[in-house]
Formats: structure tokens, C-alpha cells, sequence
């Protein structure tokens, strides 16, 4: 008798426990969705109170999903929203949906650089030190000049005054930075900015991997200064 009364109360709390997890579960996965909600709210470009479907939450603080919108011509759509953390992305790019709405962010990653990272992690490791490390006297340039250094004056043009193209009006003493690293194959870096109507061009900035064209996979993979945010995001999982 005691025996089975022992059972019955172990079971009843064991049902208490399941039951409260699951809550919480439920309470947590809400709350970020509200968090998510709250952010796309906070942009201004959200109508309030608005349609969302397919909103699912991914490793990362990530939530991703669609909102009711109106395309050029005043039709509704559903559009993509990805919010990274609090930061809300109202037109993530593909490849942003690809990596961020991903349960497993690195498989995907791979797959779209078609790269090992875990095999080639010391040489792409070095590969976004040397992005990172370029990204800073970029923009000291172009808070002096109002342009980043056109693709015929390079990155040289950080080191030395550039006297092609489109002459700084401002150059410090010394440069914005001493010497132009190399990737780790002991090339150059591929610099392209190309001017357009005075309009602020975003560069472009890689490694062509170790065969040192544009394309391959593997350590032949091209490795973009733009992929910086992703592999933070996955590093940081």
C-alpha cells in the first residue's frame, strides 16, 4: 500500500516537473517572439498591429518570418524579416536567410561558401583578421574623403597618397595604416571601388583563395569581407 502510494506521488511530481518545463518552454519561445515583434515595431516601417506568419526562432537569438506589407504597385505581400538579437533586418538579403533562419547556421554556411570551415578554420581565421584589421583605415578614408580609395589607386592608397584617380583631400602623416597585409598565400588582397556620380559605392574586399581566381571551393574558395557577420554569428553560437 505504501508502496504504491509512493509511486502515485513520485509520478504526480514528475508530471508537475514536465508540465512546468514545457511551460516555460512555451512562456520563453513567446516571449522572444514578442521581443522579435517589438523590434520590427520599433523601426517605424511596421505597421502596428501587423500580419506575421512562419515566425520561428533559430540558434542565435535569431527570429525569422514574414509581415504583411505592400509591394511597389499597393498589392499586399508578405515579405522576409529577420532580427538578429534586438536588431530587426527588414530586407535581409538571401543569403542573411540562408545563414541567420538555419538550425544549424555553419552547415549552411558551408554549403553556400563551399568551404570546411572546421578543416580550414586557421587560414579563413587569418583571412577575416586581415578583413577586419583593412575595414579600419577604410573608414577613416572615407570620413576624410567622402569616397573609399577608387580600384585603380588599391589599398595602397592607405599607405601613401594616392596621385591617380581621385587625390585625397585629406591624408594623415604616416597613412592609415603602415603596410597592406597579404592573404595567406602570400597574395594581395582583391580591392575593387568603383566610382559612380559621387554617390558612396560600398567596396569590395577578398581573398581568391589559394588558387587565386574568383570562384572554387575549398581553400579556393573566395572569402568576402562581407561574410564577417556570419561567421561571427556562427563563432558565436
Amino acid at each position: 500500500m505504501r508502496k504504491n502510494l509512493g509511486n502515485l506521488i513520485m509520478r504526480h511530481i514528475a508530471k508537475i516537473f514536465v508540465c512546468s518545463a514545457m511551460t516555460g518552454l512555451l512562456i520563453g519561445c513567446a516571449s522572444t517572439e514578442e521581443q522579435a515583434k517589438k523590434a520590427l515595431d520599433e523601426t517605424g516601417q511596421v505597421p502596428r498591429n501587423a500580419n506575421y506568419k512562419d515566425v520561428t526562432q533559430y540558434p542565435g537569438n535569431v527570429t525569422c518570418g514574414k509581415y504583411l506589407a505592400t509591394d511597389y504597385q499597393g498589392f499586399p505581400i508578405y515579405k522576409d524579416f529577420v532580427v538578429l538579437d534586438t536588431v530587426a533586418n527588414l530586407r535581409p538579403l538571401a543569403m542573411d536567410v540562408k545563414i541567420y533562419c538555419s538550425e544549424n547556421p555553419k552547415a549552411a554556411l558551408d554549403a553556400e561558401l563551399a568551404i570546411d570551415y572546421d578543416i580550414q578554420k586557421l587560414q579563413v581565421d587569418s583571412i577575416l583578421a586581415d578583413l577586419r584589421l583593412l575595414a579600419e583605415p577604410l573608414e577613416a578614408y572615407i570620413s576624410d574623403n567622402t569616397s573609399f580609395p577608387w580600384t585603380e589607386q588599391g589599398l595602397q592608397a592607405l599607405v601613401e597618397r594616392a596621385t591617380i584617380g581621385n587625390p585625397p583631400r585629406t591624408f594623415p602623416e604616416g597613412g592609415y595604416i603602415s603596410a597592406i597585409p597579404t592573404d595567406p598565400w602570400g597574395r594581395d588582397y582583391d580591392y575593387a571601388c568603383d566610382p559612380f556620380a559621387g554617390v558612396r559605392i560600398p567596396y569590395e574586399l577578398q581573398s581568391l583563395g589559394a588558387d587565386g581566381t574568383v570562384g572554387g571551393a575549398g581553400e579556393n574558395a573566395d572569402i568576402k569581407h562581407i561574410y564577417l557577420p556570419y561567421f561571427d554569428h556562427i563563432n558565436n553560437l
